[in-house]
């Protein structure tokens, strides 16, 4: 079977429960806490997006339906501000006023690390707090003396900048496999061994704001006083675009799910969102009537933008577009490849328009920023062969389908992330996000590692695992192929960040009949050699209904090397019948 025919299954599948656009282009959903200056946002691994309260001293979750939840903070007056997803699948923030660091799970257990050096001495929230590529937390401070890295298991280095530049803020992975920051007059770059470089060479004396990657290989900026937006490339070099009819004050940069960037401005009696593609396009969008600073967005699991408003003490969703007739639904395979640094990771991608009306000017672009640069090419999803040149955007039929070729070319190491594409066209909102549908896990290492590329199949092939009855048990089968290097790899299954009623074994099969070689467990061990193609089947015994809900119930398989290192993962989606 073409790869291509099984992601349309997949992504076909998913379409029939994508979520709804709503009618709005922006929804505000309030705080609880009254006054609590939500600041920081992310999204978190949970599907939901985290946000702090930097006077309610609390950290709030909201689902992508708009219900939040809000969690305590053990360290009174603590002053949370930037958020940012971790590793470890927890969320970590800045406490702003306590000087530490929080870290809380999506079940909403919160912990605290101090640190050695006051982290600000003026405004909440400024400080910026991102993953690194080396799977560590790095943050900066408002007095611009240092950057600061602290590690999952709370382990905190810092590294002076040599000189004060007025306030680092914002910070983020560049394509360079380097730490990229602002520092209110400068854009900073710092490596994983602490060497810093400061880069001011404007054509304005501008403040800083929010930096982010960009689909072109380049880092983009805001500027909060000179109506520009930068853009620095990684050898150092500043452009500044004037934003054509615009306030002065601009917030935040965000790398969006159309390859765009976007980010805000305060005209001083009300707010825009502004979207800047790369070849200089601008358009706006009103979002407050009262004045209000974002110091930060994020593309939730809707593919919706979602912004924190202090002003209005509210969450906003936006969609770029208003509900129409083009609906799109995306696929991945494989969901995992792990790398030699300097190789090229490939995958192909599905993209369906389950609306009435052709979507026009579609593409992919990469929202996790990783050490790396992005294509992507369509492909005949007949025989897999390219088609098209490369990041050319292309129309999709209503109720037709559209496959492609995605590649990164690594350009360092970096531990695997959890990278999110987004998949959008000019005239319709994006496809939402979830993981082990259309994300792909990547990891580039410095030495040769085993690349396992995994399939599951289901009985009904529509990568769905029907499960007869609340306490019945169902199977499914995983094909594997070791594109890496030889190695002892650790196969088990879970459900991922949810929690639901269902027992997992597995085993190592016969390839020829299917048969389990020993009694099925909760991982199999086993060595697998270049080239090697092991299957294996899962079982699944259910103790409780389960909706379908294949954006959240699902089943993972992970292929982990000696150092727990996952080297492959396939997923499918599970129901009770």
């Amino acid at each position: 079977m073409m790869i291509s025919r099984v992601l349309w299954v997949v992504a076909a599948s998913f379409c029939i429960v994508a979520a709804t656009a709503s009618a709005q282009t922006v929804t505000g959903y309030s705080v609880p806490t009254a006054n609590s200056m939500p600041g920081g946002i992310t999204a978190g691994p949970d599907g939901n997006l985290w946000f702090t309260e930097s006077a309610g001293n609390k950290i709030g979750r909201i689902t992508p339906a708009g219900v939040i939840t809000e969690f305590g903070i053990p360290t009174a007056g603590a002053g949370p501000g930037r958020i940012t997803a971790g590793p470890d699948g927890a969320l970590w923030f800045i406490e702003v006023t306590a000087n530490r660091i929080g870290r809380i799970t999506p079940a909403g257990a919160a912990s605290e690390f101090p640190l050695p050096a006051a982290i600000s001495n003026s405004a909440l929230l400024t400080p910026g707090i991102t993953a690194g590529p080396d799977g560590n937390l790095w943050y900066t401070t408002v007095d611009g003396q240092s950057i600061g890295r602290i590690t999952p298991a709370g382990g905190v280095a810092t590294f002076p900048l040599g000189g004060a530049y007025g306030g680092a803020s914002a910070i983020t992975t560049g394509p360079d496999g380097n730490l990229w920051f602002v520092a209110n007059a400068a854009i900073g770059k710092i490596t994983l061994a602490g060497a810093v470089t400061v880069y001011n060479e404007f054509s304005t004396n501008p403040v800083v704001d929010g930096i982010a990657a960009g689909s072109d290989g380049n880092l983009w900026f805001s500027e909060g006083n000179t109506g520009s937006i930068g853009r620095i490339t990684t050898g150092g070099t500043i452009h500044e675009f004037p934003i054509p009819n615009s306030a002065d004050q601009f917030d935040s940069m965000l790398a969006g799910p159309d390859g765009a960037l976007w980010f805000f401005e305060n005209t001083g009696s009300a707010g825009n969102l502004w979207r800047l593609t790369t070849s200089g396009a601008t358009s706006s969008i009103s979002v407050t009537t009262t004045e209000t600073t974002i110091p930060a967005m994020a593309v939730g699991a809707d593919g919706a933008l979602w912004l924190a408003s202090s002003a209005t003490n509210q969450i906003l969703r936006v969609e770029p577009h208003a509900t129409g007739p083009v609906a799109l639904g995306a696929a991945v395979l494989p969901i995992s490849r792990s790398v030699e640094r300097g190789a090229t990771v490939t995958a192909f991608a599905t993209v369906i328009n389950s609306g009435s009306s052709t979507a026009s000017g579609c593409g992919i672009a990469p929202i996790t920023a990783i050490p790396a640069r992005f294509s992507f090419q369509t492909t005949n999803a007949a025989t897999n062969a390219l088609t098209g040149s490369p990041n050319t955007p292309v129309s999709i039929a209503a109720g037709a389908q559209q496959s492609f070729l995605v590649s990164f070319a690594t350009q360092a190491d970096f531990v695997p992330t959890q990278v999110s594409l987004g998949f959008a066209c000019s005239n319709g909102n994006a496809a939402a996000l979830l993981s082990g549908i259309d994300t792909l896990l990547i990891s580039a290492s410095a030495s040769p590692v085993p690349d396992v590329i995994a399939l599951a199949v289901t009985a009904s092939g529509d990568g769905i695992l029907d499960i007869p009855g609340t306490s019945g048990t169902g199977a499914f089968a995983i094909a594997s192929s070791n594109a890496g290097a030889e190695a002892t790899i650790s196969v088990s299954a879970d459900t991922g960040s949810a929690t639901l009623p269902v027992a997992l074994s597995l085993c190592h099969t016969d390839p020829t009949s299917g048969q389990c070689l020993a009694a099925p467990g909760p991982s199999v061990s086993l060595p697998i050699n270049t080239g090697g193609t092991p299957t294996f089947s899962v079982f699944a015994k259910a103790s409780g209904k389960i909706a379908l809900a294949p954006g959240s119930s699902r089943i993972f398989v992970r292929f982990k090397d000696a150092s727990g290192t996952i080297r492959g993962e396939t997923s499918v989606a599970l129901q009770t019948q």
